[in-house]
């Protein structure tokens, strides 16, 4: 009987409807965290519905793919709020990373690198590009 019931819950966590994102806001767009490539991130302008695909598809990362593995200096920022009520400030970079802040504390790093939809002004620089759809 506890075995069925705990695959009943791990059934119901499995199929439960991906969160959405409720409200999201853009503050910056075409910055750079680097000024020698200030005038190339200005063309870093990802919209709205760009941005709120980006957080819906994106998965949780270890640090070293944003700072090195797909290092971008190019980003925009703001903030967000899911379905669920969590919410915080974002950093998308142009190689298909970012970083959320939550307000509660806490941050998680974030990838979704294919067919964001955006310019990025370093497309092809990162790793040996050797998936396609990226270069």
């Amino acid at each position: 009987m506890v075995a069925m019931l705990a695959i009943s819950a791990w059934a119901a966590a499995v199929t439960a409807a991906p969160r959405g994102v409720a409200a999201l806001t853009i503050s910056e767009r075409g910055a750079s965290a680097d000024p020698e490539t200030a005038e190339i991130c200005k063309g870093f302008h990802p919209g709205a519905n760009q941005v709120k695909r980006f957080f819906q598809r994106a998965y949780p990362v270890e640090s070293f793919v944003i700072t090195t593995e797909r290092y971008s200096p190019c980003y925009a920022s703001g903030t967000i709020l899911f379905s669920d009520r969590n919410q915080g400030e974002w950093r998308l970079y142009s190689g298909g990373t970012a970083t959320i802040r939550w307000n509660r504390g806490g941050t998680v790093d974030l990838l979704h690198k294919q067919r964001n939809g955006w310019r990025d002004p370093f497309a092809g620089a990162y790793g040996l590009c050797d998936d396609r759809s990226e270069c």
